[in-house]
């Protein structure tokens, strides 16, 4: 089992460490290996905001990288933690250009074979569950099956530490449990509908986004799923139901 980590950190120290006690109490317990992913090491360009990746696809991108390394790291993987100090009620300005960088996924999801956890470090709960939800952004097609927020403060006390190690090893176990369950690629209802949103904005709007129609043009769902029939009656009310709010101009 492969665990890829991606640390959007300029230090060692408060995430970091925290992804080792997670690496040792999951090593405990089965048979998994453990590669880290540095930002601070990588040449991921910052962003331009060009829109051209998600527009015209994102081999058209003006940066030359190491972007899609990264994505065959994370596509080599079974499991993937993603992990990110909460800054100035956010994550890291590294974690968010990987975003930024990154955000043609979720026009078009390619992750459905991973499974990801979500790590965020604060020194306060301030801002923790808005890191948290810009970073969940990033599993695009996968499945988010642990996330922790772990706090990292002078004035806790011993039994906050206990209770908050308690917790570590708490998502740990879930995350390691949850990994050997063969459910990747099962839709979610939640995925149905943004397929179906995306499937029927990609035929209204072929050539404001020519990449994302040819990634759903010939797609009856985002992987090669045998949907069930209310998976399917699911796709067509709900394409219907957004072709009918974008000729509206609603969405």
């Amino acid at each position: 089992m492969k665990i890829l980590v991606i640390l959007g950190s300029l230090r060692k120290a408060n995430t970091y460490n925290t992804l080792k006690k997670i690496e040792a109490i999951h090593k405990q317990i089965a048979d998994c290996e453990y590669e880290y992913l540095f930002l601070k090491d990588m040449n991921l360009g910052l962003c331009k905001g060009c829109f051209t990746c998600i527009a015209k696809g994102e081999e058209q991108c003006p940066l030359r990288d190491d972007r899609d390394w990264i994505v065959q790291k994370i596509e080599a993987s079974d499991g993937v933690i993603l992990a990110s100090p909460n800054y100035a009620a956010n994550v890291s300005w590294l974690m968010k250009n990987y975003i930024d960088r990154f955000a043609y996924t979720c026009h078009r999801p390619r992750y459905f074979n991973q499974k990801f956890m979500i790590l965020i470090t604060s020194g306060s709960y301030m801002g923790v569950k808005n890191a948290m939800k810009a970073l969940s952004i990033m599993a695009s097609g996968g499945n988010i099956i642990s996330r922790l927020s772990v706090l990292n403060s002078p004035g806790m006390n011993d039994k906050k530490k206990k209770n908050q190690e308690v917790q570590i090893k708490k998502s740990t176990l879930k995350f390691a449990k949850l990994m050997n369950k063969n459910n990747q690629g099962r839709p979610r209802f939640s995925y149905l509908i943004w397929f179906s949103a995306f499937k029927a904005a990609s035929s209204k709007n072929q050539k404001v986004y020519p990449a994302d129609f040819e990634y759903y043009k010939n797609k009856e769902y985002f992987t090669d799923y045998d949907l069930n029939t209310f998976q399917k009656l699911s796709i067509k009310v709900f394409r219907q139901f957004f072709g009918i709010m974008i000729n509206k101009g609603i969405m």
